[in-house]
C-alpha cells in the first residue's frame, strides 16, 4: 500500500462520494475507501479525523453541487423542480445532505453556510416576489414551499417500482414546473 499520492485526499473524498452515490452512506467506511485507493487506513486518517469529517465533507460537495445547480433557475417552479431533480437523480446523497441533519453544524461552520444558503436563496427571491410583505409572512411561505419540494421528494422516491406509479404521479415527474406552477408556485 502507498502513503505518498498526490492529491489524496480529494481521491478519498471521490471514492466515498462513489460508494455513497451508488449504494448509501452506510455503506461508507473507512477501510473500504482506503483499500479502493490503495491506501492504508492510516493514510486515511491523515486526512480525516474520523468518519464525520468524511461524513461533512460529502455534506458539503452534495451542498455546492445542489446550491450550483439551481443558480440559473428563473422561477420557482423551475427551482423547486432543480431540487426535485436532484433528490430523484441523487437519492443517497440527498437523504446524506437532507437526513442527517442532526449533525452538529457548529463543528463544520463552511457545511452550516452551504446548508443555509440553499434555503436563504429561496428567502431572497421570496422577498422580491412578495415586496410588501412582512418578515415573518415571507418566512412562513418560505418554510412551506420548503416542504413543498422536499415532501414531494419523499412522495415520489417512496413509490418502490417505477410500473406502480398512478398516472398522475407520472406526470408529475414528468412536468414538475408545470405542477408546482398548478400549486404552491404562482
Amino acid at each position: 500500500m502507498s502513503y505518498h499520492k498526490e492529491n489524496l485526499k480529494e481521491q478519498l473524498v471521490e471514492i466515498a462520494w462513489d460508494i455513497c452515490k451508488t449504494e448509501s452512506w452506510k455503506k461508507v467506511n473507512m477501510r473500504k475507501v482506503a483499500q479502493n485507493a490503495e491506501v492504508s487506513t492510516t493514510a486515511f486518517y491523515r486526512h480525516f479525523k474520523n468518519k464525520d469529517d468524511l461524513k461533512a465533507e460529502l455534506m458539503r460537495r452534495g451542498f455546492k453541487s445542489f446550491n450550483k445547480s439551481r443558480k440559473d433557475t428563473d422561477t420557482f417552479a423551475s427551482w423547486g423542480a432543480q431540487i426535485i431533480r436532484f433528490g430523484l437523480n441523487f437519492p443517497h446523497i440527498y437523504d446524506l445532505m437532507f437526513g442527517n441533519i442532526a449533525k452538529d453544524m457548529s463543528l463544520y461552520p463552511d457545511l452550516k453556510a452551504e446548508y443555509d444558503a440553499a434555503f436563504d436563496e429561496l428567502l431572497v427571491a421570496l422577498k422580491d416576489f412578495m415586496p410588501n410583505a412582512i418578515e415573518r409572512d415571507i418566512k412562513i411561505k418560505a418554510i412551506n414551499i420548503w416542504a413543498s419540494v422536499h415532501g414531494l421528494i419523499g412522495f415520489l422516491r417512496r413509490v418502490d417500482s417505477p410500473n406502480s406509479k398512478s398516472e398522475e404521479l407520472k406526470w408529475i415527474e414528468n412536468n414538475l414546473e408545470e405542477y408546482l406552477k398548478m400549486t404552491t408556485f404562482r
